[in-house]
């Protein structure tokens, strides 16, 4: 399976002071569950939940015992890995793990 890479992933603070991770503003809501079956397998996470809205998705994973939102939200248009609990150090290691999959050029 090939790798996602992303050209410029960025963490960016939320509203409620914690960070996430902004992956991408590529993409649209139709795309976003292909793009998550094949992503969310590559940083060795698992998926526990699918929720979604007219103009957002939510699919809720697990990654190293820890819960996290995947969402894709189409404004402003972009994915993001967004924790549900204050998590920094784990936001800090994934965020390290998709910029080593990462390239100037994208995916």
């Amino acid at each position: 399976m090939e790798i996602i890479s992303f050209k410029n992933p960025q963490l960016s603070r939320m509203a409620n002071g914690q960070y996430c991770i902004e992956l991408t503003e590529e993409g649209n809501w139709e795309s976003f569950e292909n793009f998550a079956n094949h992503f969310i397998p590559q940083i060795g996470a698992l998926l526990i939940e699918k929720i979604d809205g007219p103009d957002i998705r939510i699919f809720k994973i697990q990654y190293k015992n820890t819960f996290l939102n995947l969402v894709y939200d189409d404004y402003p248009n972009g994915v993001s890995i967004e924790p549900i609990n204050n998590n920094p150090e784990i936001i800090n290691e994934l965020f390290s793990l998709v910029k080593s999959q990462s390239s100037p050029n994208g995916s």
